[in-house]
């Protein structure tokens, strides 16, 4: 838990102007400060992040799961008002560890023309890579219900017309830069307002991505008959470990794949009663 706050007050010195740079304790009182501001829940013990989201309508196939309101709501299924960067460090808090982004490498020698159009990919795709993480959102159903999903139950895999199936979320960590020669560097996420993406997008300004097979097509993705009614408030919340509603998912996604050993589980109950 030291060495994740050490990480996270780090992070959050690197966005304060160097003559503006106070001792660790007073930096750690004014994060803890700017996570109640920015409506921040971090339970280090379960290691979780919640924060506050709303359900957006996408008018485009989806290219992010998770935006700041700022971000590009036409092709998002969530957005928030809570800052990147403040949401950044409550992740570095729970002991989120940063990967690597997806990379592409032209084939050489490159295919022709006529096997690019008979399908061949001119790529060479490596998909993102790190230490996974896991996300669910709660909300208030018609009756007053609390409901919990995982995210992946809310968006449709255009190429199955199923809900998305096996993947990982990899944490990357945004990016500081110079917008302008001479002007100090800033947290781009908080500019650009874009946070999880379900598509491999570069450079890294987001602060996660999904891996899977087909998460380079940014015209493969859409929202599930689950997702609640646009403008329903949310808690989205970040996990460092898989959560209990994972777990199950995992175990359905299985016995999905192995379709005759649920019928012999289904038998098998019918036979014992």
């Amino acid at each position: 838990m030291i060495t994740r706050c050490l990480t996270a007050l780090l992070f959050a010195a690197s966005l304060v102007p160097c003559q503006d740079k106070q001792d660790p304790d007073k930096l750690l009182e004014e994060l803890l400060a700017s996570f109640r501001k920015e409506k921040i829940t971090v339970d280090a013990k379960r290691g979780t992040v919640a924060i506050p989201a709303v359900v957006n309508p996408p008018q485009d196939p989806i290219e992010y799961l998770l935006i700041h309101r700022r971000g590009k709501k036409h092709e998002a299924v969530f957005w928030t008002l809570t800052k990147p960067s403040v949401l950044n460090a409550a992740l570095l808090m729970i002991g989120l560890q940063q990967g690597k982004n997806a990379t592409y490498k032209e084939k050489q020698p490159a295919p022709t023309l006529e096997e690019v159009q008979a399908g061949v990919d001119p790529l060479i795709v490596t998909p993102p890579k790190g230490k996974p993480f896991w996300m669910t959102v709660r909300w208030r159903d018609a009756e007053g219900d609390l409901v919990e999903r995982c995210v992946e139950d809310m968006v449709l895999d255009l190429t199955t017309q199923k809900p998305l199936g096996a993947c990982q979320w990899v944490y990357l960590g945004g990016r500081m830069a110079q917008l302008y020669k001479g002007d100090p560097e800033v947290f781009i996420a908080d500019l650009e307002g874009n946070l999880i993406s379900i598509c491999y997008l570069t450079p890294d300004n987001h602060l996660a991505t999904m891996a899977h097979v087909r998460a380079r097509d940014d015209q493969n993705w859409w929202t599930t008959k689950v997702l609640p009614e646009p403008g329903t408030e949310v808690e989205y919340v970040f996990h460092s470990k898989k959560s209990k509603l994972h777990v199950a998912r995992d175990e359905r996604l299985r016995k999905e794949q192995t379709p005759e050993a649920g019928k012999r589980e289904r038998a098998g109950g019918e036979q014992r009663r």
